[in-house]
């Protein structure tokens, strides 16, 4: 039974979603979240008020979606219009361009506010019209997977034959698979077929190869079988001089290579249990194991010290073949992370400093080698400003507000939904690859509109707004 601080929780999700950008899934966890509140008796206030909010947002979302994506269905539709007027002469090639507007299309429906129905109708009529000029080419389709039918019937006949000509005799196992898996490379390339014939040739298929996946069964089991034997040969080796007990067992290794396979779920667990009955043969495999393990002590020991680099330590690290499944290798590739997770962090909050010097390099009271070296030559040529543009350093701090996901203040509120419409404007445009709207661009556009000689309070602390957004973003 559904509470309402299951809603409440719902409705923290739903939030968290639209700041990701991921508006679909937001708005599908706000409707269930009401479809939910229909069923308690009584509706907190607290309650109602955010999944208000929540539903405003849906559909302020759907009004932006709506705005964006309209004109590209006008343009879709146009495009049929214009198919069928002027059909390709290529039934193929008009086929396929159908194809890529009702993708983009379905593409538009995915990726925002579904279509009215009006569009929609008014689309499908179209589109079923589009395709009239298609016949011959669909006719030509249907031909193709009559004759993939045809040629599946005939490697169908063929395997048939293969098995009355072996049946008496049957080839190794190995030559059987490999058999089997070249009929089928042949069967994957005779597709598609009519929809009809597709279980009736499946059947018949399976059917042809039956007896030869029964014989191939029965071999492996077999096959199984004689390595059980090895293995218990293994273990009843004895013998006071090492040497030859490593030689008796390498004899039963060279007899294992020559009993065919014994089932794929088989194989790997047989030989790994062969090779452990000889393991207390091989008694100096754990002073190698010793061995590595002190080394790894030893670099985890240089790591810490920091007098060896952490590429000379994993190159070290992949020399060591027998130890890779120890803790003490686990835990030096834990300590490893662990280590370059601090240099990020490090990393970070340096990048973090550098952005937030720009301002008083701006002001030169710091060198300009504090800042990040994209912004040098624009705070360069900032001293040359005769005047600051507030609207457009006002609008550079919003965007980053907007991209930070911080709130803007009051006096701002029209401005930043404007620019929120612009930003999703930029979302929705593919094409735009390089935006005017990441981090560096909005600093520089800051710095570029920024004037030393009218530097003042405002200035400042439109600055001091975005510098919380670098610990935000960065």
């Amino acid at each position: 039974m559904e509470t309402s601080q299951d809603l409440f929780k719902d409705l923290e999700i739903a939030e968290k979603l639209f700041s990701d950008g991921s508006i679909k899934n937001a708005q599908k966890k706000v409707r269930n979240a009401y479809n939910k509140s229909k069923h308690l008796k009584k509706l907190p206030n607290k309650l109602r008020h955010k999944l208000n909010a929540a539903i405003n947002k849906s559909r302020y979302y759907d009004e932006i979606s709506s705005f964006a994506t309209n004109p590209k269905r006008d343009q879709l539709i146009t495009k049929i219009k214009d198919l069928i007027s002027n059909p390709l002469e290529n039934p193929k090639k008009h086929a396929h361009e159908i194809n890529d507007i009702q993708g983009q299309w379905q593409l538009l429906d995915i990726s925002s506010k579904a279509a009215s129905k009006s569009q929609w109708v008014e689309f499908n009529e179209l589109s079923n019209k589009a395709w009239e000029p298609c016949k011959e080419y669909f006719d030509e389709i249907k031909g193709i997977k009559v004759k993939n039918a045809k040629e599946r019937e005939k490697i169908i006949d063929q395997i048939n034959q293969y098995v009355i000509s072996n049946q008496k005799k049957w080839p190794p196992v190995k030559d059987l698979i490999t058999y089997l898996r070249n009929m089928f490379q042949n069967w994957q390339r005779f597709a598609p077929v009519l929809d009809k014939d597709i279980n009736k040739l499946k059947t018949k298929y399976y059917d042809a190869r039956k007896p030869i996946n029964e014989y191939i069964s029965k071999q492996e089991n077999i096959n199984k079988e004689k390595k059980e034997v090895l293995i218990n040969k293994v273990n009843e080796i004895e013998d006071d001089d090492n040497e030859r007990c490593i030689s008796k067992y390498n004899e039963l290794k060279n007899e294992w290579q020559k009993i065919g396979p014994a089932g794929r779920k088989n194989d790997s667990k047989l030989w790994d249990k062969f090779n452990k009955s000889a393991d207390r043969f091989f008694v100096q495999k754990k002073q190698v194991i010793e061995n590595e393990i002190q080394i790894i002590n030893n670099l985890r020991s240089e790591l810490k010290s920091a007098s060896k680099t952490v590429n000379q330590i994993l190159n070290e690290l992949k020399a060591l073949k027998n130890t890779k499944n120890t803790k003490e290798f686990k835990d030096i590739n834990k300590e490893i992370k662990t280590h370059n997770e601090n240099i990020l962090i490090n990393q970070k909050k340096e990048k973090i400093a550098s952005y937030g010097n720009v301002y008083t390099a701006l002001m030169k009271k710091s060198e300009l080698e504090t800042v990040p070296n994209i912004f040098q030559s624009d705070i360069e040529k900032s001293f040359k400003n005769k005047k600051s543009d507030i609207k457009e350093l006002t609008n550079a701090c919003i965007k980053l507000e907007i991209q930070a996901n911080v709130d803007s203040d009051k006096d701002d509120q029209e401005l930043r939904k404007v620019i929120q419409l612009e930003l999703l404007k930029d979302k929705f445009n593919k094409k735009n690859k390089k935006s005017s709207n990441e981090l560096n661009a909005i600093v520089s556009h800051f710095i570029n509109n920024f004037s030393l000689k009218d530097a003042g309070g405002e200035q400042e602390k439109l600055w001091a707004r975005m510098n919380k957004c670098f610990e935000v973003l960065i």
